[in-house]
């Protein structure tokens, strides 16, 4: 059952991280995460951030059962209560977001989490992945934008905001340049966007219209020519690149 919310203005963020708006002031027709209403926790320093998720929440299908203000507060008291997936800002006042994630999941390592940021670069992208999130949101953020990213992380699957896209090429071009004659075909490329987009074997075949094996045989052979053995590896290696 579809779920109306109606939106009175833009969520403008009252917190430190200058991040602008939130809310998009009209109608969002909105449906249920998941029918188990999932719980989050959300770790931003902006207070209103909290309430505006608190009531996406109520208004539709899941329940805020943490709100922490800084790093120190979610490592001490998320794990009591571990939600099914976090979302922490990338910039909070005693230690970076991707630090805190960092610490989370050598406690959860299977907690699902969600960078939020205001200001996205490559750099803070590649090295989220690296830290293990499943999530990747940039604000202003849309109610439809944070409901499809909670439940896509709940699905296994990555949640990629469409302004991080044009990072994914970045890097296909990055390593083009310093690949210096191996260079990947255009199937290796589509792999090599796939894998930093999250996608598992599967779901790369589905999305290229493959099989999983032939899949497996462009992953090794785009793995050769990098010179790596793992996903984490490549991202590790683009990160010392770039």
């Amino acid at each position: 059952m579809l779920t109306t919310l109606q939106q009175t203005g833009p969520f403008t963020g009252g917190g430190t991280n200058g991040a602008g708006n939130c809310l998009a002031p009209k109608t969002q027709v909105l449906s249920p995460v998941r029918p188990a209403f999932p719980s989050i926790s959300l770790i931003d320093d902006d207070e209103a951030l909290h309430d505006f998720l608190r009531d996406l929440g109520e208004a539709t299908h899941f329940k805020l059962i943490g709100s922490f203000y800084n790093a120190a507060q979610a490592l001490e008291r998320l794990p009591q209560h571990p939600p099914d997936a976090v979302i922490i800002d990338l910039r909070l006042p005693d230690l970076s977001g991707l630090d805190c994630a960092s610490k989370l999941k050598t406690i959860l390592p299977k907690l699902p989490v969600i960078i939020l940021t205001g200001y996205p670069d490559s750099r803070n992208f590649f090295q989220s992945l690296m830290e293990g999130a499943e999530g990747y949101l940039v604000k202003p953020v849309l109610p439809r934008e944070f409901l499809d990213a909670i439940d896509e992380v709940l699905k296994g699957q990555f949640a990629l905001a469409k302004q991080a896209k044009p990072f994914l090429l970045q890097l296909v071009h990055q390593v083009g340049r310093v690949l210096r004659g191996r260079a990947l075909t255009r199937r290796e490329e589509e792999i090599l966007a796939c894998l930093f987009e999250g996608l598992q074997d599967k779901e790369i075949a589905s999305a290229l219209g493959i099989g999983t094996a032939t899949v497996h045989t462009h992953m090794h052979k785009l793995f050769e020519k990098l010179g790596v053995h793992s996903r984490r590896d490549v991202i590790s290696r683009y990160l010392a690149l770039s």
